[in-house]
């Protein structure tokens, strides 16, 4: 597969992970999930406040957060690691016949034009008939979204015909509304070989710092919009 994004090797040999990667890389099935809730309120309520999607609100802070970890942008080559610059993520989509797609949403410098790029692309994926639309490589986060019920996780298809590079793959379920919370169901599954749960830690770290960054550009944003008061009104 091809990948869009720059990538360097990534030392196996004097890495403080090496045994447990050359333990793991032989598994059959070596992935892992770790399932759990992200509290997104601030994000659920930035989307509404400005008229985005909070779906896609979920998806940017996810992908911001796994360009942030290290462990989310190692991929394995053969017998060899490298490590990708940047990532885009690859998302089902459910077309109009509920049958899915799987399409790429590239990475954008914020919030609001990934969600305007995003939409737009999404869109014509739902009427289309394609079961792969745009990049597809090793450089992607695979998500999915389970939203018509609650769900504690999820276990993911592979294929044992393939040429496992380890990409992570992140379920979202049925968002969890109450008054003053919104949690969102999430399920994270890496390669054993290249992280272990502590580097979910760390993946979780980054997404609510992710999700207090936006809130905050959006407050500094509306701030700076808001006209001066004339002195001859005071």
């Amino acid at each position: 597969m091809t990948s869009k994004y720059n990538k360097q090797p990534f030392p196996v040999e004097g890495w403080a992970r090496e045994e447990q990667f050359r333990f793991f890389k032989t598994f059959t099935q070596p992935f892992f999930n770790v399932h759990t809730q992200v509290d997104i309120t601030p994000l659920y309520q930035l989307c509404k406040e400005q008229n985005l999607s909070v779906f896609l609100g979920y998806l940017y802070a996810t992908l911001e957060a796994a360009r942030a970890t290290v462990s989310f942008r190692l991929r394995l080559e053969g017998d060899d690691v490298v490590l990708y610059d940047g990532l885009d993520l690859s998302t089902t989509v459910l077309r109009q016949d509920h049958s899915i797609s799987f399409m790429s949403l590239p990475h954008q410098p914020n919030l609001s034009e990934f969600c305007t790029h995003s939409r737009a692309l999404i869109s014509a994926a739902q009427a289309g008939k394609q079961l792969f639309i745009g990049h597809q490589g090793p450089d992607l986060l695979h998500l999915t979204t389970l939203p018509w019920f609650k769900s504690t996780g999820i276990e993911h298809a592979y294929s044992v015909n393939s040429q496992e590079t380890g990409v992570p793959k992140i379920a979202f379920g049925q968002l969890e509304v109450q008054p003053g919370k919104v949690t969102l169901p999430l399920s994270v599954s890496l390669h054993h070989a290249l992280a272990d749960g502590y580097h979910v830690h760390l993946f979780l770290q980054q997404m609510e710092r992710a999700i207090n960054r936006l809130t905050e550009e959006y407050t500094v944003e509306a701030s700076n919009q808001k006209e001066p008061v004339s002195a001859g009104f005071l």
